[in-house]
């Protein structure tokens, strides 16, 4: 039913509306790849995941360890710490969301890495960018360098609808 030219149309208020815009929205699958290596020749490491997302909404990857960590004492540090001790999440965390832009994806990519070096430091790396992810090739996201390790992670985006 349509409004004539002279006539004003009435707002459209039924529940199926957003339903059609959320269905309207493209869906990607993001394969990650982090490479790492150590500055010694050997070959890097990599590590893989996939996120799959509709447009809009945000994706995260948690993969790592909770390690115990030294009670603090008045004689300084110690051994580190039994179970009911102080405790630390330690490892990678990947959080990423996307908008369209054009027919490709602007990719929102948040990386944090952290590791527990014995007896007592937590070293934290942290990065934060946008990527344009052209559907089938891999772009890299972020490049870092830190204590003679090199981190690469790269993105493919595969458009699923």
């Amino acid at each position: 039913m349509g409004c004539a030219p002279h006539e004003a149309c009435p707002a459209v208020t039924t529940a199926a509306a957003p339903h059609a815009q959320a269905n309207d929205r493209r869906v990607y699958r993001f394969d990650f790849g982090l490479s790492t290596s150590d500055g010694t020749g050997a070959a890097p490491t990599t590590s893989s995941f996939t996120l799959s997302m509709q447009e809009g909404d945000v994706g995260e990857v948690h993969v790592g360890k909770n390690v115990a960590l030294p009670a603090p004492s008045a004689a300084g540090p110690t051994a580190p710490s039994t179970a009911s001790g102080p405790r630390q999440d330690v490892g990678l965390k990947v959080g990423a969301r996307f908008r369209a832009v054009g027919d490709e994806p602007l990719l929102d990519v948040s990386l944090e890495m952290s590791t527990f070096d014995p007896p007592s430091t937590i070293r934290k790396v942290v990065a934060k960018g946008d990527v344009l992810a052209s559907a089938g090739k891999p772009v890299l996201v972020t490049s870092l360098e830190d204590d003679h390790k090199r981190y690469q992670l790269t993105v493919t985006a595969t458009r699923v609808r």
